[in-house]
């Protein structure tokens, strides 16, 4: 069945004037908790009668029931500490499934416009309600509508009767984590029944000292509630007749011909025929010798985000307190410990520097002795790179050498060079050359070979040139009249002429 959620709607904490005093917690006994604890204390409250079951992963473990009626808060409370002792739960959530005289079921009907519209709505018809009576906490199930509105039944349970109840609750460490009306158990059977979809079902169930019809389809959508005080025991005549009522009632308003009943709870045969008799030969009518502690167990397996709870408003801003919470002691312990270890780093960084200032303080004779010793080393360095220095830049470069190898390569053949100079003229600063030799050959080809090593010298980079009328030819005497004849020459001149 479809239902409209509006957490926001939920009425903040009742005004001081409206709420009774919460409970003496000192006066209130001590229980024993498990804070790892996940059992679940389920607790169905039905005009008068109370069952209690503990449930571990949604299955049951231990039940209990009260024999006698429970009507007032503080019968309540006296119940359910003798329910916890003899349950000996330990956990902290509760769920309660709740029928009682300030639990009022409404019926609304609503403009079918947009969500927002609807629900701006029903807080409207809350308000005024709230303004004749006292402020509720108020939840809003959708129902099936014949018409073009949008049809509601809103639960509403006095703000005072929770906080006494949540009070009462807390003083005993338990969080009241779900409050559903007997029709969500009531749907969540239909829906595992064997009923079809669009198939019509009334349901007829004792609760308490109260039965609870309803008329919904076979696959849970309901179609209205409706609680009135008798039991099957005591008046079957009359809880019969209102059943026949509800069947009319479902056939005028919603056009549906409801051919199945349900009959839930303490019902005998006895019972099936006076509803036939009132109802009609054609009815189905079934039986249910349903117990309370089968709502309990079909409640224990919803969540309490269920659109029905009529807590759920609170229980998130629990939640989102308790997250927010959560968040800032995490924030604040991250704080210290990082406080924490940046004083116990800064602390071990002191340390080292007291322990390193103290090696150094034993150390610092041996590293001054140390200095003075690489400053006399260095001071000594110094004066040996000063007389390399200077022995570098006063040496002349090895001028006569290169060109005396140079003169080498490029000698002719027929060519011997008996003398060589070269001198550096410190006065002029230029350098000089001298060369003298002999040469092999008739005078004309002696010249010409000469003139070739002359420009040869001319092209090399010392850019020799040689003076003019230094050059001359003068022929050597003959040994023998066979020896070829040469002549002497010599070639005088200068380096890196232009």
């Amino acid at each position: 069945m479809a239902a409209t959620m509006m957490p926001a709607d939920l009425p903040a904490a009742p005004p001081a004037g409206h709420v009774e005093a919460t409970p003496n917690l000192a006066k209130e006994p001590h229980r024993r908790v498990g804070r790892r604890n996940a059992d679940v204390l389920g607790l169905a409250w039905l005009h008068g009668m109370l069952h209690a079951g503990v449930y571990r992963r949604q299955v049951v473990t231990r039940t209990w029931a009260s024999q006698t009626p429970i009507q007032s808060l503080e019968d309540f409370e006296a119940a359910l500490d003798v329910a916890l002792e003899a349950l000996r739960f330990v956990g902290t959530e509760v769920f309660l499934i709740l029928e009682h005289d300030q639990f009022v079921h409404q019926a609304e009907q609503a403009p079918a416009f947009s969500e927002p519209a609807i629900r701006a709505y029903l807080k409207g018809r809350v308000q005024r309600y709230e303004k004749e009576r006292e402020p509720v906490l108020w939840i809003s199930q959708r129902t099936v509508s014949v018409r073009q509105d949008a049809a509601f039944l809103l639960h509403m349970l006095p703000a005072p009767f929770y906080s006494r109840l949540s009070s009462l609750l807390l003083a005993r460490r338990l969080d009241l984590t779900r409050i559903l009306p007997l029709v969500v158990p009531l749907q969540l059977g239909i829906q595992h029944a064997s009923a079809s979809k669009d198939q019509m079902v009334l349901i007829a169930a004792e609760a308490g000292e109260a039965t609870t019809i309803m008329v919904t389809r076979g696959d849970g959508e309901m179609l209205f509630a409706r609680t009135m005080l008798g039991r099957w025991a005591s008046d079957p005549a009359r809880i019969a007749g209102e059943v026949n009522r509800s069947l009319l009632y479902a056939k005028q308003q919603f056009g549906a011909l409801v051919e199945r009943i349900e009959l839930v709870g303490p019902v005998n045969e006895q019972v099936k025929a006076e509803v036939q008799s009132k109802c009609g030969a054609d009815k189905t009518i079934t039986l249910h010798p349903i117990q309370v502690q089968d709502w309990l167990q079909a409640v224990a397996r919803l969540t309490p985000r269920h659109p029905v709870n009529l807590v759920v408003g609170n229980l998130s801003r629990k939640r989102r307190r308790q997250f927010l919470r959560r968040v800032l002691l995490a924030t604040c312990w991250l704080g210290l410990g990082g406080m924490v270890l940046n004083l116990w780093t800064e602390q071990q960084t002191l340390n080292a520097d007291r322990l390193r200032t103290t090696e150094m303080t034993a150390q610092a004779p041996a590293w001054t002795a140390e200095r003075d010793r690489l400053r006399t080393r260095n001071q000594e360095l110094a004066r040996y790179r000063e007389v390399v220095r200077q022995v570098s830049d006063d040496r002349l470069p090895p001028v006569a050498l290169r060109f005396l190898t140079y003169i080498a390569s490029i000698r002719p053949t027929d060519t011997q060079i008996t003398e060589y100079q070269a001198k550096w003229d410190t006065h002029t600063g230029r350098w000089s050359f001298q060369l003298e030799g002999q040469i092999e050959g008739d005078e004309e080809t002696a010249r010409e070979s000469l003139v070739r090593f002359q420009r040869q010298m001319e092209k090399s980079a010392l850019r020799a040139r040689c003076k003019d009328g230094t050059r001359g030819l003068t022929a050597m005497p003959l040994a023998t009249p066979d020896t070829p004849p040469s002549f002497r020459f010599i070639l005088a001149g200068g380096l890196f002429e232009n």
